[in-house]
């Protein structure tokens, strides 16, 4: 029963760490993501300081400059919510690896004293038949 134990808790540690790896990879891509977008917003930052400038005194110029501009804001407005999305997909991935994490560690722990207490009944069973031989039987 506690070899089968063993072997089961070794194995749940290994379903565990083998889930971790497309954790990983996802965490990779999202932080991969939020860099680009914080670049991105950097940018439309620059251009809609740009759309801005009041050096410009043709009305035509002064209104495809306002419509430029407001087209910037509606993107960064959808850029900072992807954003946003982003991050608390990222706290959940990073949550989720260390669960996984802590779940391996703890679950292998289990097996290395499911493993331990195996052995030590074993022993117990091998002294204890080695033992028996040796008694005496009253009549």
């Amino acid at each position: 029963m506690s070899d089968r134990k063993v072997k089961l808790l070794k194995n749940m540690a290994l379903k565990e760490q083998a889930r971790m790896p497309q954790y990983v990879q996802r965490q990779k891509s999202l932080i991969k993501e939020i860099t680009h977008l914080d670049d991105l917003l950097v940018r439309i930052k620059k251009l809609r300081e740009d759309a801005r400038s009041n050096d410009v005194m043709q009305a035509h110029r002064l209104q495809t400059n306002r419509w430029y501009e407001l087209r910037l804001i509606e993107e960064m407005q959808t850029l900072d919510n992807k954003l946003e999305f982003l991050r608390t997909e990222l706290e959940q991935v990073t949550a989720t690896i260390a669960q996984i994490g802590h779940k391996v560690q703890r679950v292998s722990e289990k097996a290395q004293d499911a493993q331990r207490t195996a052995k030590q009944d074993r022993e117990a069973k091998q002294e204890h038949a080695n033992a028996a031989p040796f008694r005496i039987k009253r009549t």
